[in-house]
């Protein structure tokens, strides 16, 4: 029976674990997201479990009932998890001091911060560090060699520890909370606590009548013989002893270090989402657990554990040396999983598992032989075992402390990725060969020697020999589903190969920029957050918009703004503001290496760092601005999408409403939300957040039907008369800024109006808010990635079908009645609705202006006004393609002419095009003449767009007028821009032809 407690300890390992995922994620609230601070509530776990080991090892032998105490301690850490919460409500004002005090002072500031979090964790950790060298004691009074089971309780405790990850992770946190599983598993030590207690007596029973005291220990050497076992060496020399001791301490940081490294290349492969966290951790402490149970039933036989300790550590070695050979090629692998066979979300994540295992899985396993190894070579006096148990646990963690903190703030930074992992492997090789010396000192057998110098050869040797990594393949980004089904194909990614400009390890992220058919784009852990192309609408107008909505409040003051900026990323966004005569800016920006890569941006991003009024602050943004006593009239948050593990906390109801407290009177705050990659359920949920905090709401697209949005919130009125718009669009340095990314007209920006308020609130009605408590987006955003193409429908739906969105209308006080609403503003407004891709609203403010159509204007004669213009165009979209191409072909004698009729006649597009490749060979870049404007048009009707405008420009540059002049061309060119939602170049072609029209 006694081997329930087996049974007991995984429960501890996996309650443990789920308590440590949950006051960390809660920690995180208080203190931050930087690697400091994660570093130093990591620190603080890992000091309360070496301390109670060493506590625990000191009292275990002089304590009668073992069992007992391990159920109060496993009660005692239940109760403290339900005074968790109340004593991190404490924190924030006492924290806001010491904030806005040492905030400039990083050692003091460090050093009080880990004071305040080792206060709350230390009792419950040092509990839980504890129960290993009390359950042992209770162990070796059981067992006559009772090593091995030892190492099976270490395993059984990380085999938990391993299914406490992975369903907190994937089903506790994501289904309950922070504080109903906080709650649930408190009653679970509870019930562990009774379990125990109940089981003890037995227990004690069983011990009592197979008591191996002094009375029975002589019997030890003849139940040895019966069952095989060797006969176990003297206990080592203290020397030796305090060298096996100091090389497991090694191991612990070889270990520690390795799992940080590893989880930084993961994050980069599969993406930073939480589930990819979750997934190295749980890779890593099976491979500890299997290790742990595979070698324990074999250490009893084993007369020379530290050579066989020596023998595991050069395999960690050699095994880690694969991760150089593989870890590039794991993104290709995952983008032919996405492309053929993935189709579900389990699959997904159990062929990431699968990446995770090929470099993780090995290793884990042969570090996991270590502690039974090391407790068989370490413990021989059963009176003093929870002594020297507790003593190798607190060595062993000892250096995982010391790994964990040199493998993110000196190796990573310092050395990068690659040569970080190459010094740990080095110093892996150096403890495995100091311990094979150590262990031929005391015994040099022929057969020993050999052993030990031939494993240390084969891993050296794999060592020197191991290819770089492919940094431009490792950051790929092939974890989008999005990218590997849509944009990617094998033949693209073989010809297409980017250019890498910068690559550094920083200390949160990896960042690189690379170029890319001319396109030069800015990434972290391999996903794309800023570019010198499509990206730039998004960047300058998160950074301009609050301050020309701010400026529509007539008691706004213009010019003497102090605000806020989360994220610095290319500098794009920053630089955009500083157009505007603020007087002020802040600008928080988590990873250091993202400024540095800044500099590739410098041609677009108006050099923001050489501007006196930018202050750079390196830290985490939602706890500068809980914390920072400044308030602000504009704060901008542009952070990264919410899948990626920490950024949901910046979509959160707790961090809003901070950010509304930071707000002046008439203050405006600006939240970037990149819709692509979302289902509607989650847009739903991150709009009915906003609203929650903010009274008054709107939303804009950057670009015309664009899948990134700015959400605007204020805790004033939001108002949008045209006086305001025009206050700013008198501002020269600000109109050039708007103009460079198509906002041409003033005008254009009532285009970009996505929802108002009353339209958002109808959209998210019943959504979930996402708190701190829930985490909503950060488990579920995740699974859009994998599932994008679901969450496309929905734009398909609000963009195509409903045609009305965004209207400007009721924001427009007297319209139309209003004298200024004049025949030229109603123009205007109608065409920004046009080339806001929005045409049924454009047609609309025609039909309320008393002009709906082109006829019911008088005679149109050049120069035409704006209200003219928008009818020209109306009336060119109207015209059927195909009647237009036969009607009014340029030379409508030719045989081109002749054939374009008798496809219209079959409506056999396909078959006309293979006829066209059949007679006559292309250019690299397209057909010419007559032939080049057919094959364009064969190339819309086929809905070949972007293909369509190739061949379109070819014969713009062949300059012949009789062709781009033509009516066939222009409708061909308006056609293809719209579909490609470039809206200003489509309504430039409709003008154009609708001038012909009217000739």
């Amino acid at each position: 029976m006694y081997r329930i407690i087996f049974a007991f300890f995984f429960l501890s390992g996996f309650s443990s674990l789920v308590f440590e995922v949950i006051w960390a994620r809660m920690l995180m609230k208080v203190f931050g997201t930087t690697s400091f601070a994660i570093s130093t509530l990591l620190t603080a776990f890992m000091a309360g479990l070496a301390l109670g080991s060493i506590i625990g090892g000191r009292y275990a032998g002089r304590i009668k009932r073992p069992l007992v105490v391990y159920a109060l301690l496993e009660g005692s850490i239940g109760a403290y998890a339900l005074v968790v919460p109340l004593l991190l409500g404490l924190f924030p004002g006492v924290y806001g001091l010491v904030f806005n005090e040492f905030i400039d002072n990083f050692y003091v500031f460090s050093l009080l911060r880990f004071v305040a979090v080792f206060l709350v964790l230390f009792i419950p950790t040092t509990m839980m560090g504890a129960t290993l060298p009390i359950v042992s004691q209770w162990i070796a009074r059981r067992e006559r060699v009772f090593q091995g089971s030892i190492g099976l309780l270490y395993g059984a405790n990380t085999l938990g520890a391993c299914l406490g990850c992975l369903l907190a992770g994937f089903l506790l946190l994501p289904a309950l909370g922070l504080s109903m599983t906080n709650t649930i598993f408190a009653l679970v030590n509870f019930g562990l606590m009774a379990l125990v207690l109940v089981s003890s007596r037995a227990l004690s029973k069983q011990l009592a009548e197979t008591d191996t005291t002094a009375e029975t220990r002589e019997d030890d050497t003849a139940l040895e013989a019966m069952l095989g076992v060797e006969k176990a060496s003297a206990p080592l020399p203290r020397w030796m002893l305090m060298a096996t001791l100091g090389a497991f301490a090694l191991t612990g940081a070889i270990s520690m270090s390795y799992q940080v490294l590893w989880t930084r290349a993961y994050v980069i492969v599969l993406g930073s989402s939480t589930y990819s966290f979750t997934l190295v951790l749980t890779g890593v402490l099976i491979g500890l657990a299997g290790g742990s149970a595979a070698i324990s039933p074999l250490v009893r036989r084993m007369r020379r554990p530290v050579t066989w300790f020596a023998l595991t550590q050069f395999g960690v070695a050699a095994s880690a040396t694969l991760s150089f050979f593989v870890l590039d090629r794991l993104p290709q692998w995952l983008f032919s999983r996405m492309r053929e066979t993935i189709t579900s979300l389990g699959e997904v994540y159990l062929y990431n598992f699968m990446l995770v295992g090929v470099i993780v899985l090995i290793p884990s396993i042969l570090q996991g032989m270590s502690f039974p190894l090391v407790v068989r070579a370490a413990v021989h006096d059963r009176e003093r075992s929870g002594v020297d148990v507790g003593r190798a646990y607190a060595f062993n963690t000892s250096g995982a402390i010391i790994g964990s903190f040199a493998a993110g703030f000196v190796l990573m930074p310092l050395l990068g990725l690659q040569d970080a992992i190459a010094l740990v492997i080095a110093l892996n090789l150096i403890v495995a060969s100091a311990l094979a010396v150590c262990e031929l000192t005391q015994d040099r057998q022929r057969r020993r020697v050999i052993t030990l110098a031939g494993v240390g050869l084969i891993a050296a040797s794999m060592f020197f020999v191991a290819p770089p990594i492919d940094r431009a393949r490792l950051t790929a980004g092939m974890f989008r589903v999005y990218w590997a089904r849509e944009l990617f194909t094998p033949e693209r990614l073989a010809r297409d190969n980017p250019e890498l400009l910068f690559y550094k390890d920083g200390l949160t992220a990896t960042t690189s920029v690379e170029k890319r058919a001319g396109l030069v784009t800015l990434k972290a852990n391999g996903k794309p957050e800023a570019s010198d192309g499509a990206d730039m609408a998004t960047q300058v107008l998160v950074g301009l918009l609050p301050f020309i909505v701010r400026s529509g409040n007539p008691a706004a003051e213009i010019g003497a703004e102090r605000s806020v900026m989360v994220g610095f990323g290319s500098g794009v966004t920053a630089g955009a503001s500083l157009q505007w005569p603020l007087a002020s800016l802040e600008v928080v920006e988590i990873e250091a290496t993202m400024v540095e890569a800044s500099r590739f941006f410098d041609h677009i991003n108006n050099r923001p760092l050489e501007d006196p009024r930018m202050r750079l602050i390196e830290s985490d943004g939602r706890n500068y601005l809980e914390y920072t006593r400044q308030r602000y009239d504009v704060i901008v948050s542009e952070p990264s999408n919410p899948w990626i593990a920490g950024v949901s906390a910046l979509f959160t109801v707790e961090h809003f409403e901070r950010v509304s407290h930071k707000l002046e009177p008439h203050g405006v705050f600006a939240q970037w939300v990149q819709l692509y990659e979302m289902s509607p359920k989650n847009v739903q949920r991150v709009f009915a957040t906003f609203m929650s905090v903010f009274p008054h709401v709107h939303a804009f697209s950057s670009m015309a039907k664009g899948t990134d949005l700015i959400l605007i919130g204020s805790n004033d009125p939001i108002a949008l008369p045209p006086e305001g718009y025009q206050r700013a669009w008198e501002l020269e340095v600000t109109r050039a800024e708007l103009q460079r990314v198509g906002i041409e007209r003033i005008h254009d920006l009532y285009g970009l109006m996505f929802m108002s308020q009353q339209e958002m609130s109808a959209f998210a009605q019943g959504a979930e808010l996402n708190t701190d408590d829930n985490g909503l987006l950060e488990f579920d955003a995740p699974k859009d990635l994998i599932l994008y193409w679901v969450g496309d429908r929905y734009f398909a739906e609000h963009y195509f079908r409903t045609g009305r969105y965004g209207d400007p209308r009721p924001f427009l006080h007297g319209w139309p009645d209003d004298a200024r609403w004049t025949r030229q503003w109603t123009g205007e407004l109608a065409r920004s609705q046009w080339i806001g891709g929005k045409p049924l609203l454009a047609q609309d403010i025609l039909t309320d202006a008393g002009v709906p159509t082109i006829s019911d204007l008088p005679p149109l004669h050049e120069p035409f006004d704006a209200l003219e213009e928008i009818h020209l165009v109306l009336h060119a979209e109207s015209l059927d393609l195909a009647q237009a191409m036969v009607q009014t072909w340029p030379l409508p004698e030719s045989a081109i002419h002749a054939r374009v009729a008798d496809t219209l006649k079959s409506a056999s597009h396909a078959q006309a095009m293979m006829l066209v490749h059949s007679e006559a060979r292309p250019a690299a870049d397209g057909y010419s003449g007559e032939l080049g404007l057919f094959y364009a048009y064969l190339l819309t009707e086929r809905r070949y767009y972007r293909d369509a405008l190739r061949q379109l420009d070819r014969l713009r540059t062949e300059d012949d007028a009789l062709i781009v002049s033509s009516l066939p061309f222009l409708l061909l060119d308006g056609f293809n821009q719209q579909k490609r939602r470039r809206y200003n170049e489509s309504f430039k072609s409709y003008l154009a032809a609708g001038r012909q029209l009217i000739d």
